[in-house]
Formats: C-alpha cells, structure tokens, sequence
C-alpha cells in the first residue's frame, strides 16, 4: 500500500466487482460469478490507487493496527464507511468538505477533488508530493487552510465557553431563588414565632 499522509487518512471508496466463482462454475457446468467488495485506497494528495478485497484489505488493516503501524481510529472509521456503503449511504467525508469551503474558486475546487484532497482537513495536512500536484499556489492554498483550521477552533473554543458560563449561570440563578425562599420562610418565622412553633 502507498505510504499513506501521517495526519490524514487515505480517501477510500467501495464497489462491488463479479468474479467468477470457480468451485460453483465447475459444479453447474457453467459460468457463475459472487460479488466481491473490494476497497479502492487513494492517500490524499495523490493519483495512485490500491485496489483490495475489502475482508483481506480489513484483516491487513487489524495487523496494522496491532503491531502499532496504523491508527486504530481510521480502522473503526473505514469500517463504518463500509456497513454505511453497504446499506447504500453516501461514504461521508471526515472533516470539512472542500466544495463549503468559499475562499476557492471552481477550479481551484476541482482541482483538489482530483487529487483525493476532499476536505480542508486534508489540504492542511498535505505532503510535498501533494502540494506539488497542486502547482502554482498550493501552499498558499495550504497556509490558508490551517490558518481556517486554527480560526475556527477558536470560534469553537469560545462557543464552547459561552455555553458552560450560561449553563453555570442557570445553576446559580436556581441556587439563588431557592436561598431566597428558603430566606424568606426564616424571615416569617422570626417575624412570628408563634405561628412558626404551631406549625
């Protein structure tokens, strides 16, 4: 398998291709095909392509994964991909569609789309190989994604913020109105003790 981006997964899609089922052509004395899925991997940035079976290329991932090679988070990813393709949804991509991204130009769109570099995610992390491919105005292209990248986690930071300093102040606003009638009851108490001793 080609190296693969240490920040970003490759891009992966499925399909299913006939093959010839060998066992069951010679037992029905014709031509019978199974349905093989195979998993079509293309690193980010790049025009190469594997293509495996996708229970082998699975089973190699797992290895992968066990011997420290391969993050386990793109195993578990991929595999969701795939029961996903499998009941005929859509392969979603991981992070932020370069298509919403309105800094680019159509072209500019299409040119990474070409070269598997789906999300601005992927355009952050792209290797020199992929910037290369990129051409003229690929690495400001990728200055431009990791200055968004860092803009927008601020922005969540802040919301993030916001909303525990609103959920903190509900807390206290509920803790306050329940001392207020709790304050109150003792003030009636105190004002007239005999009705607070009949009670």
């Amino acid at each position: 398998m080609p190296e693969i981006m240490q920040e970003r997964p490759p891009f992966v899609s499925f399909e299913t291709r006939p093959e010839e089922d060998r066992q069951a052509s010679i037992e029905a004395g014709h031509y019978v095909t199974k349905d093989v899925d195979y998993a079509l991997i293309t690193p980010a940035g790049s025009k190469d392509r594997v293509e495996r079976v996708a229970s082998e290329w699975f089973v190699y991932l797992a290895r992968q994964v066990d011997e420290g090679r391969f993050p386990a988070t793109w195993l578990d990813a991929f595999k969701s991909k795939f029961e996903g393709w499998k009941k005929g949804q859509e392969v979603p991509v991981s992070g932020t569609s370069v298509r919403q991204w309105n800094v680019l130009s159509p072209s500019q769109c299409k040119n990474l789309l070409d070269l598997h570099i789906l999300t601005i995610e992927d355009l952050a992390a792209a290797n020199e190989e992929s910037l290369a491919r990129l051409g003229m105005g690929g690495r400001d292209l990728q200055r431009r994604a990791r200055e968004w990248l860092a803009a927008s986690g601020n922005v969540g930071q802040v919301a993030e913020r916001a909303a525990a300093l609103a959920a903190e102040n509900e807390a206290l606003k509920s803790r306050m109105a329940a001392m207020e009638a709790q304050l109150a009851t003792l003030s009636a108490a105190a004002a007239n003790p005999r009705q607070a001793r009949a009670a």
